[in-house]
């Protein structure tokens, strides 16, 4: 019965382990979020929320070496903080994509760095997540226009008709 309990235990705090790094970036997501609902429109907030959070995955990881990198080659010094890298990377991509919000991002990315120790660990974290999100994803996205259907979704010629986008054609992501 012992056995059982301290297994359960150590079943308990490694699931914590694993889902700390999830729970650090479902906050700064929501943070985000707050911040990217403040976009007049819809369509504009929604890419903003999707720069934002590939920028976060770049930099996770790079530090965690889970999953590969989607398209920059961020390296990352061993023992950088996830956390500091998460709200660094947050910050760097909404401050470029919504400078007008400022003040509400530095306040988000002040109060996700305060409980973090100063040193090394938080320093480098810091400028993973700078690196992360200041790779230049605009060109990945230059045949992007506003309004229009793009990546291969079907595009309206008339009501209730739809044409496949043409591989190849601007709408299509170059690879």
């Amino acid at each position: 019965m012992k056995n059982l309990v301290i297994g359960f235990v150590a079943a308990a705090v490694l699931a914590g382990a694993l889902c700390a790094d999830a729970d650090v970036v479902t906050d700064a997501n929501t943070r985000a979020a707050e911040i990217a609902a403040k976009h007049p429109a819809t369509p504009p907030a929604v890419r903003t929320m999707a720069i934002v959070q590939v920028s976060v995955f770049e930099a996770v990881s790079a530090i965690t070496g889970r999953y590969p990198a989607f398209r920059a080659k961020v390296t990352a010094p061993p023992g950088a903080s996830v956390e500091a890298a998460v709200a660094s990377a947050t910050r760097t991509a909404l401050l470029k994509l919504m400078p007008a919000q400022q003040a509400a991002i530095d306040a988000d990315y002040q109060a996700a760095l305060k409980p973090l120790a100063d040193g090394r660990a938080k320093s480098d974290g810091i400028a993973v997540g700078e690196q992360a999100a200041s790779y230049d994803r605009r060109r990945l996205r230059a045949h992007d226009v506003p309004g229009r259907a793009s990546l291969g979704q079907a595009q309206a010629v008339g009501d209730g008709q739809r044409r496949p986008v043409p591989p190849g054609s601007s709408a299509q992501l170059d690879q």
